[in-house]
């Protein structure tokens, strides 16, 4: 059994050295799921800040919700975090829009929250033809509801710092990103200060307040470490990214006219066009010539809003946000939709390479457990001489079965000592699929 030894701790070391903070681990923040749905907390409807909502009177109850894996299925207590904001002209949409993301994101280890923010800028469309029709005249409002977002985008960040402990956040390692609306929303968070802020809306914080004291009163000392950009872009007449070197990996459709990838006015498919702005690949350019740390990734020829395919976002979104906790900068420029990405084996050698599989490949239940596991095997059965082994922490091999003929059995794990354990399902001494076991007092 020298082979599962050898996995196994491979296995461990990797969560020793999370245990530690580190985020450089092979399999954890990449391309494959590290974790099954159903090991993965939903917090919903958590309150983050309190604001008027402008401009009318009203004030509005500004709620997050939370998808992180549950500490009882993890061996690292704190994990980066991910913001992501929903798209929607700053008009329409809401935070369950990106519960899709939040989950995948989830699943490969990170904490990872949605928010809703303050919409509405005096405008009685809910389309973009009814933004031509009704709101043409409306655009220093658009203005202000622009900085408005980013101001319960700085909330919802030090909420979430100053209540790290409650949710497992590492906050040495905090993103943020969006869609459209929320993409534009989180580069202003990341980038803006005031001065910049005040460059795009002068009168906007009299109107609404200063950037960092709306919504609550927690202190801004958290610190964003890279954007995910999903057909967003910044303030044109601001000297926006001038301000910091957070890097920032870019998704944007080639001849986009709600947000342009290149510089143009907001919104100008079809009426007179709003605020200018840098979109991705100006942005994309911006932070290359400063030397900081930038991927783009276009649709060619595209004349779609925010198309590029969301599972191949995630999958690269999570590589790029893992190479900067591993300290492994790279400029990347792609038109390839389908391009396939790698990450998994960052800092391990390819023989350590342990990956939790899709659900699919084989389940065991119930897990957490305390008496008897069930297995089904059905979609392993082509490969020959499947093996079992169960190990605890220490690598030791605690409960096995050889030779297995048949999809379904169990195995009884009543008499094991309450703890995490590790199933490796193996073929002729290759290990094909391991999952992380809870054995309950």
């Amino acid at each position: 059994m020298r082979w599962l030894l050898i996995t196994v701790t491979y296995f461990l070391l990797a969560c020793a050295a999370e245990a530690q903070t580190n985020h450089c681990v092979a399999n954890r923040y990449s391309e494959g799921y590290y974790f099954d749905s159903s090991d993965i907390e939903f917090t919903p409807n958590i309150l983050y800040a309190v604001a008027e909502r402008w401009p009318a009177a009203t004030v509005d109850s500004l709620r997050l919700d939370v998808f992180a894996p549950k500490l009882t299925a993890d061996s690292l207590s704190n994990r980066p975090l991910i913001l992501l904001i929903h798209g929607g002209a700053f008009l329409t949409g809401n935070r369950q829009a990106m519960h899709y993301q939040c989950m995948e994101y989830a699943r490969r280890g990170f904490v990872v929250a949605t928010m809703t923010y303050r919409l509405g800028w005096n405008c009685a469309a809910t389309d973009l033809l009814g933004v031509c029709l009704f709101c043409q005249g409306e655009q220093y409002k658009l203005k202000t509801a622009t900085y408005r977002a980013a101001q319960d985008g700085r909330a919802a960040m030090r909420y979430l710092h100053a209540h790290a402990a409650d949710f497992g956040i590492d906050t040495a390692w905090m993103f943020i990103g969006g869609e459209s609306a929320g993409s534009i929303t989180a580069l202003h968070t990341a980038f803006w200060s005031q001065s910049e802020a005040d460059s795009f809306a002068s009168w906007a914080k009299g109107d609404v307040g200063l950037l960092d004291t709306a919504g609550n009163a927690l202190p801004a000392d958290y610190s964003i470490k890279a954007v995910i950009d999903n057909c967003g872009a910044v303030s044109r007449d601001s000297v926006v990214l001038n301000n910091g070197n957070v890097p920032v990996i870019s998704f944007h459709d080639e001849g986009d006219c709600v947000v342009p990838n290149h510089a143009g006015q907001v919104i100008s498919c079809t009426c007179q066009s709003f605020y200018w702005s840098w979109g991705s690949n100006s942005i994309h350019n911006i932070l290359k010539n400063a030397n900081t740390c930038t991927e783009m990734n276009l649709v060619p020829l595209s004349i779609n809003h925010c198309s590029y395919p969301a599972w191949n976002l995630v999958r690269h979104a999570s590589c790029f946000l893992k190479r900067m906790m591993c300290n492994d900068c790279r400029t990347d420029y792609s038109t390839d939709i389908n391009k396939s990405v790698a990450c998994d084996t960052l800092q391990a050698t390819a023989n350590s390479v342990i990956r939790f599989e899709n659900e699919s490949d084989f389940s065991v239940y119930p897990n957490p457990n305390h008496g008897v596991l069930h297995f089904d095997l059905s979609n392993l059965m082509h490969h020959p001489a499947l093996e079992i082994a169960i190990s605890n922490t220490a690598g030791e091999v605690v409960a096995q079965s050889a030779s297995i003929q048949q999809p379904d059995f169990s195995i009884a794990v009543k008499n094991l000592p309450a703890g995490i354990y590790f199933i490796a399902v193996s073929s002729q001494q290759q290990t094909i699929a391991i999952r992380k076991l809870i054995l309950e007092p």
